[in-house]
């Protein structure tokens, strides 16, 4: 930290000050790994695709793929429920310059009543959600008739109840919901209850006992 970053900090009121360092602290624990899904899931879609983001975030992810967005002449909706990250994640799209391809909303999944969709996107959101099978059921009604929604995932390959334990204790450290360990069997019920099927499943990367995922699933019986 340098000393204007000092000085500026030393002038921010306290909320502010707080504010911006949970920003601070979720870039850095999430921005590379994050990035790199997004991306996988962007050069899926096709030019022009009306995109929904579950859980935007502090919007890193989407302003480094900029470039990609803008070439693909992609529209994004964003959404998340943190007031903190929303106006990081605005301040990063216009420094970005993708304030008007990507708009983002302080508002619940369950409360989003926009589309249709080309496609939804959950990275790293979907298993935070206190009830995944109705707001996976909710996204997919939102969907065009080709649509598609995509996760990406950190998997346990194997039962862990060490991590089980520790995972949800993180947020009191990090400020950041980490929510369960998820398993592929938990999610897969999860997609199943909420009449999804899955299309692909694709492994992004390893570390341990776990994988780096990407999902697409579609509605149960559509094209």
């Amino acid at each position: 930290m340098n000393a204007n970053t000092q000085q500026a900090e030393a002038r921010m009121p306290r909320r502010s000050l707080v504010s911006h360092l949970r920003g601070l602290i979720y870039d850095h624990t999430f921005a590379k790994l994050t990035i790199d899904w997004y991306r996988a899931v962007l050069e899926r879609l096709p030019a022009g695709a009306v995109v929904l983001d579950v859980g935007i975030g502090t919007g890193g992810a989407v302003a480094a793929n900029a470039a990609l967005i803008r070439r693909k002449a992609l529209q994004i909706l964003g959404i998340d429920i943190d007031p903190d990250y929303v106006t990081r994640c605005r301040q990063a799209l216009e420094r970005a310059g993708l304030s008007e391809q990507v708009e983002v909303r302080l508002e619940s999944v369950y409360d989003h009543q926009g589309g249709p969709y080309d496609a939804v996107y959950f990275s790293g959101s979907f298993m935070l959600l206190p009830d995944p099978v109705t707001a996976l059921a909710h996204v997919l009604s939102l969907l065009k008739p080709e649509g598609r929604v995509y996760f990406t995932q950190t998997f346990h390959e194997r039962r862990s109840p060490l991590a089980e334990k520790i995972k949800p204790m993180l947020h009191k450290v990090t400020t950041i919901h980490f929510g369960q360990v998820t398993y592929w069997d938990d999610f897969r019920r999860v997609a199943e209850a909420a009449g999804a099927e899955v299309v692909d499943n694709v492994v992004l990367g390893r570390m341990r006992n776990a994988t780096f995922r990407l999902i697409e699933v579609k509605p149960r019986g559509s094209a």
